[in-house]
């Protein structure tokens, strides 16, 4: 059933004849959504309209065609590859990926599409071979059939692709992460729209549960706008189920004001509309969109040793990427066909601008293993939250997100290596944080005991579920916590508490690990109301905390 503020058509849907979508405010399920951010280019938008049907078909309709031309294979799986559960001695490993950037330091660490020699892999003894498939059914079913050992995935995927694996009896486990999107997923706006509560009243076009919906979730519900206005904005949507480039032609033609896309249609709406802007992107929100491969917890049981040298293997390549990305982008655009065929040597080396490849310190971060709260968990919960709105996502089961990851392998690397954390990849300047104009700004109720300022435990729960895990996924922008009061009373002590009840929220937020150098606390006392004081309902709601979301300002 369509919710009502999709303007959607559906139709036709069944087992046998394509499935046509008409849909004004609706959007594609992708996992590989991201896949294609480096693989389409100008001249493949056919082949990619294809692959993102076959996801819808798979995720919506619980639908796979018997074959799909979508899946393009670079190394055919074989027997001996297909992920035995019996132990073996030497084995190959047969992995699928896509041919998003973010994923080819595994083609880096293997010399090519299968181990090379004086590779990474070959050093650790790993006999890899990489398959390439971009769309969902296809290199799901490959997991659970066992004819891989592992497959690729988005982390906001997982909440509509476990279902399948639980109705075939596959416990399925994430192992690696593999990388974040930064910045190849943004919502592009016009000039008129410079905040995120200026959608209210406007049109908005993206792809109906990909990332860049996730994208777009989280800056609305994040943002001051009213459960109400929410609604609202939702109903002013243009979702397209199976066109890439669908946000980018509306965008274009005026016909929207903001377009949540991926690369290279980032770049090109931006090209099409003079004056508009990047309002929102993974560049902002650095911790909402990850790739991870995931494999059946029986190999991770039965082959630890198998899973700990690809896993090396894998770091390995990142660090060679890091070294030399020429020489990177030199291989990938020789051995893997969209790249070779499509992209070429210089839009491959600028596609790993679109990423970032994550190293074992990252790794740490996603699992937990450095004590804090896993990544993956604040990702996932984040995704599931959204994704249960729509019922186009058919999430007829929910998982708890720590029953779907496994740490055995990062764990056992990590103790052996025993790093330390590294420090955050981007340098805060604290003044941008007191001054800087906020992008959005999310209101919440903190409670603290009358003329006191000391966190509660209610207040604390309050600030974990729904201040700290924003924070983390919108790790590349400033914020202001500032403190708000009604007027009664004092003014001047009013100020004080206000600033008192702020800078308490910002110092326990350091306690969590969060970068103070990116936070500031600011008191408004009763100056900055948002209703009237005239009466209680008012008041209530000018006793508030706000949450603001700063850009981080270009880089000079």
């Amino acid at each position: 059933m369509v919710p009502p503020f999709f303007a959607a058509t559906i139709r036709a849907i069944d087992r046998t004849g394509p499935i046509v979508f008409r849909i004004g405010p609706m959007k594609e399920l992708t996992g590989t959504s991201k896949g294609l951010i480096a693989v389409i280019l100008l001249g493949s938008a056919g082949a990619a309209l294809y692959t993102r049907r076959d996801q819808v078909r798979d995720f919506i309709a619980g639908v796979r065609p018997a074959s799909s031309p979508s899946t393009q294979t670079a190394v055919a799986p074989t027997s001996s590859a297909a992920g035995s559960v019996v132990p073996s001695g030497k084995r190959p490993m047969t992995v699928v990926i896509n041919q998003w950037p973010g994923l080819m330091p595994l083609v880096v660490g293997a010399g090519g599409l299968t181990t090379q020699p004086g590779s990474a892999a070959a050093e650790e003894g790993l006999d890899l071979k990489f398959v390439f498939v971009e769309d969902a059914p296809t290199k799901n079913k490959m997991l659970r059939e066992g004819t891989a050992d592992a497959v690729w995935q988005t982390v906001d995927e997982l909440p509509m692709a476990m279902g399948g694996f639980k109705a075939a009896g596959v416990d399925v486990r994430t192992f690696i992460q593999i990388d974040w999107s930064r910045g190849g997923d943004a919502c592009v706006a016009s000039k008129e729209v410079t905040t995120v509560e200026d959608l209210l009243g406007r049109k908005t076009a993206t792809l109906l549960l990909s990332p860049d919906h996730t994208l777009f979730e989280f800056m609305i519900t994040n943002s001051r706008l009213t459960p109400e206005q929410v609604t609202r904005v939702r109903r002013d949507v243009s979702f397209s189920a199976d066109d890439p480039t669908f946000s980018r032609i509306q965008f274009g033609e005026k016909k929207v004001d903001v377009a949540c896309l991926w690369e290279p249609d980032v770049t090109l709406a931006l090209e099409a509309r003079p004056g508009s802007h990047r309002l929102f992107s993974t560049s902002d929100a650095t911790e909402l969109i990850a790739d991870i491969l995931v494999t059946r917890r029986e190999f991770l049981d039965l082959h630890s040793d198998l899973a700990a040298k690809f896993v090396r293997t894998w770091f390995a390549g990142v660090r060679k990427v890091q070294q030399d990305r020429p020489a990177a982008a030199r291989l990938i655009s020789t051995v893997c066909p969209r790249f070779r065929d499509e992209m070429g040597y210089d839009k491959t080396l600028r596609s790993f601008d679109w990423v970032k490849l994550s190293d074992l310190t990252d790794n740490v971060r996603m699992f937990g293993l450095d004590g804090q709260s896993p990544a993956f968990d604040r990702v996932y919960n984040q995704a599931e939250s959204i994704w249960l709105e729509y019922p186009q996502a058919q999430i007829k089961d929910r998982f708890v997100p720590s029953a779907l990851r496994d740490d055995r392998v990062v764990r056992r690397i990590w103790e052996a290596e025993g790093r330390k954390l590294a420090a955050r990849d981007a340098n805060f300047r604290p003044s941008v944080a007191a001054t800087g104009s906020p992008l959005f700004t999310k209101p919440v109720s903190i409670s603290f005991r009358s003329n006191k300022s000391d966190l509660t435990t209610e207040s604390i729960s309050v600030v974990n579920r729904r201040v700290l895990p924003q924070l983390q996924i919108a790790g590349g922008m400033y914020i202001r916590v500032e403190g708000n009061t009604d007027n009664v009373g004092d003014a001047g002590f009013n100020q004080q508490l206000s600033e008192k009840r702020a800078k308490a929220i910002v110092d326990y937020l350091g306690t969590k690990g969060v970068d103070l150098t990116r936070v500031v606390a600011k008191g408004n006392g009763p100056a900055k109301p948002i209703a009237s004081n005239n009466t209680a309902e008012g008041k209530a709601r000018n006793r508030r905390t706000d949450i603001l979301f700063i850009p981080a300002p270009p880089a000079s």
